[in-house]
């Protein structure tokens, strides 16, 4: 008798332990539109509010001033904004470069979606910052054979647009690049060159597929944005000029 409880106490275990399978039957949607027509909860806003205060004090702090309107469309295959954003990714990374692998960086080459607004005339906010870099994109160092380096100006050549670029002077001859400088030298196929640009442009973004199986890759772990940022802050006044990286012949 004991036994035959056992065995029905083992069964009665197992059956309550047994996993239920469970299939969807049926499956419904609706489209819910978000608009201001809810009513607002206070309690929310009221529990908000402070740091509501705390964030727009931050990105509406002043950081710098511009004395001209910068923009990357004011130019031919170069801009005041393009020229800036180039240039201050360079001057912000090259000393971490140099501290990681006793080198220096080459040139520098962005998207020219990449910069998202202009930045008007006058105070310069960290929020003008986040609305020209709103992407978490990250500086690298590539290091590239001189063939793919070609690419990239075949690249530039190709797209016809004010690509940022920084390091390089181009000089056209109608649609056709002539010859390419690089730091003040003539191009060299031949040669290593480092590159900095971001992870994002790295992974092929904007079919930029040759930066990709590079050399050697050098992550600085620093972002774009904040190296905008840090820049800005350094400088009471920004200064661009066109330098005619890019002439035509």
């Amino acid at each position: 008798m004991k036994y035959r409880l056992f065995l029905a106490g083992i069964f009665f275990v197992m059956i309550s332990c047994k996993k239920t399978d469970y299939k969807v039957k049926t499956i419904k949607a609706e489209l819910i539109e978000v608009n201001d027509k809810l009513p607002t909860d206070s309690s929310i806003v009221i529990f908000l509010e402070p740091y509501k205060v705390q964030m727009e004090d931050k990105i509406n702090k002043v950081i710098s001033y511009t004395p001209i309107n910068l923009t990357r469309t004011d130019g031919k295959l170069e801009s005041s904004l393009g020229n800036l954003y180039a240039d201050v990714c360079i001057s912000q990374a090259d000393p971490l470069f140099k501290k990681l692998s006793g080198k220096t960086i080459d040139m520098a080459f962005f998207n020219y979606g990449g910069i998202r607004q202009s930045i008007p005339e006058g105070n310069v906010t960290v929020s003008d910052i986040f609305k020209l870099m709103p992407f978490e994109n990250k500086l690298l160092v590539v290091e590239m054979k001189g063939e793919k380096v070609q690419e990239l100006f075949k690249y530039f050549e190709e797209k016809n647009q004010a690509h940022p670029f920084s390091g390089a002077q181009i000089i056209f001859k109608g649609k056709k690049i002539k010859s390419i400088k690089i730091n003040d030298k003539p191009f060299d196929p031949k040669k290593n060159y480092y590159v900095l640009t971001s992870d994002y442009l790295q992974h092929g973004g904007d079919h930029m597929d040759f930066f990709k199986d590079p050399v050697k890759l050098y992550s600085l772990d620093y972002k774009v944005r904040d190296a905008l940022l840090d820049y800005f802050k350094e400088k009471d006044t920004i200064k661009v000029k066109q330098d005619q990286r890019v002439i035509f012949e």
